[in-house]
Order: structure tokens, then C-alpha cells, then sequence
């Protein structure tokens, strides 16, 4: 591995966790030798990439870096930032994923980066799907609250159909409000059989709190094909890219504590 693949995984590990890095660490999670760790870490704080922390002697990024995550988001759109989400997850995972927008009472499709799985779940740039049914949707009800949750529905939640049968996703505006409850505990929702059958979906919304603009990205997968295990492995990669995106345009969703 060259210097400047050891510098990357240093710094995806410290994006990774959001906090700062010690020797163990390296050792314990990048399974560097001890020598090379306390080489590598000496060097990228020569060279003005890392400061060492005086009391606790952990590592973390100098204000060169912070200077240059200020000129990513001056330079990259929302949506822009979602899409490098779902083409980090795709390499990873090979499912097809959505950025989306919550237009009224539905979640429209902006984006679409299609998947290397042969079995792929596919829908077009402006397709629209009832919020309350989809994943990109209820992670963008769950910005709101219960307030603006029952002002949106007022005579609750509408019967739809697809082809004859009818849309799964919750039944009532109370069940609704219950599942909103849960995405925003967990931060990411989960939509399974719902908008789509046959297809699972996991999703989190991002907003820039300077341009107003709240989107949402998702993963989605046949149903049937993956383990729980590998579904929940899946929600936790989403949501962690979007916690790296909120925290760079300073989403409170995302900068709050749990």
C-alpha cells in the first residue's frame, strides 16, 4: 500500500467514526503494524494534514482539511453530494439508489444510479410514489413535526391502489406518526413491499440549512434476496453517508445529539 492510500484509509477511518485517531486504532481497525501507524501519523501531521491533540495525544484534522471541506460544500449542490453517496454505496453493494424530493404529499425521483445486481429494482428520474409508502419519503416526513405530520393529512391517510392492489406502508396517520417516531430514533427508514412490491428500500434525508433544500437518498433491493443481517448492514452505510453529508452543511438533524 503507498503513502497516499495509507493517508486515505487514516482519514475515512477518522470520517468514519467522527472522532479522532490514536496509534491502536490504525493498528486495531486498518491492521497496520505498530511501526507503520506511528510512521504515517507522524508524517501527515508534518506534512499539515493532521494536529495531535496536547492532552489526550489522538490525532485530528488540521484546519487545512476543515478549509477544504468549506470549499466542497461552497462547490457541490445537495443533490450533487447525494449522488457521490449512492455511487460510494453502489460500489459497495451493487443495488440501484434514488436521491429524492418531497413534492406535496409525494417523493418525486431527481436522481438515479442504477446498480451492477442482476436483479435490480428500477424506476425513472420523476416517477412519484406516495411519501408515507417509501423509505426517501418518511425519512423527509420525519423532519417535520407531529403537527405539520396531521396538517399534511387532515382526513388521514388516502386508500391507494396499484394495478388493483392496494399500496402497502402504514394504514393509518397514527401508524404513520408511530413509524416517523422509529425513523427518527434510528435515523434512516426502512420501506419493505410497500410503494413497490416485492422491493425493500432503506433511506435518510439531508438538508442544507443555507439554501433551504431537504433531499433524500435510498438503496433499493428485491425483498426477498437479502438477510436481515445484510439489510440492517446496508441502513447503517446510508445513514452513514448521510450523516457525513449533514454534518458538512451543518444539518442539525445530523449534528444534534442522539
Amino acid at each position: 500500500m503507498s503513502i497516499l492510500e495509507t493517508a486515505t484509509a487514516v482519514l475515512r477511518l477518522m470520517a468514519a467514526r467522527q472522532s479522532e485517531v490514536t496509534m491502536s486504532d490504525l493498528v486495531e481497525r486498518l491492521n497496520m503494524p505498530k511501526s507503520t501507524a506511528s510512521r504515517v501519523l507522524k508524517q501527515m501531521a508534518e506534512e499539515g494534514l493532521l494536529t495531535r491533540n496536547p492532552t489526550t495525544l489522538a490525532y485530528r484534522p488540521s484546519l487545512l482539511l476543515l478549509e477544504l471541506s468549506h470549499l466542497v460544500r461552497s462547490s457541490t449542490p445537495l443533490i450533487e453530494m447525494c449522488a457521490q453517496a449512492l455511487d460510494a454505496l453502489g460500489q459497495e453493494y451493487g443495488h440501484t439508489g434514488y436521491v429524492s424530493v418531497l413534492e406535496g404529499n409525494d417523493v418525486v425521483v431527481l436522481r438515479v444510479r442504477p446498480g451492477s445486481q442482476a436483479l435490480r429494482a428500477m424506476t425513472n428520474p420523476g416517477h412519484r410514489s406516495p411519501s408515507w409508502a417509501t423509505s426517501t419519503g418518511r425519512s423527509l416526513l420525519a423532519r417535520e413535526s407531529e403537527a405539520e405530520i396531521r396538517g399534511r393529512f387532515p382526513e388521514g391517510l388516502p386508500h391507494l391502489t396499484l394495478n388493483g392492489a392496494p399500496i402497502g406502508g402504514p394504514a393509518t396517520l397514527d401508524a404513520l406518526i408511530t413509524e416517523l417516531d422509529a425513523t427518527r430514533q434510528r435515523r434512516y427508514a426502512v420501506a419493505e413491499n410497500e410503494a413497490l412490491s416485492g422491493v425493500c428500500s432503506v433511506g435518510c434525508a439531508v438538508a442544507d440549512p443555507d439554501s433551504g433544500e431537504s433531499l433524500s437518498f435510498c438503496m433499493t433491493f428485491p425483498s426477498a434476496t437479502l438477510p436481515r443481517a445484510e439489510i440492517d448492514a446496508i441502513a447503517r452505510s446510508v445513514a452513514s453517508h448521510a450523516e457525513l453529508i449533514g454534518r458538512s452543511v451543518g444539518d442539525a438533524f445530523w449534528t444534534s445529539p442522539r
